[in-house]
């Protein structure tokens, strides 16, 4: 997590997959949008952070 994380995204935002626009109210889907913020797109369920940007999850080390 890097400190831009911290701030706060005023400017609509718009899916990174399929261009969607997301609502300026939003309903969290997950302890991480409740915490940080975001989206996740009701199109095509791609998970973004506040800026618009796509979450990619990060694999475990087994």
């Amino acid at each position: 997590m890097k400190i831009k994380d911290f701030g706060i995204n005023l400017k609509t935002v718009y899916c990174p997959k399929c261009g969607t626009e997301m609502p300026k109210t939003r309903k969290p889907n997950g302890l991480h949008e409740i915490l940080w913020g975001g989206w996740t797109c009701p199109k095509c369920n791609c998970k973004m952070d506040k800026f618009g940007n796509e979450r990619i999850k990060k694999n475990k080390k087994e």
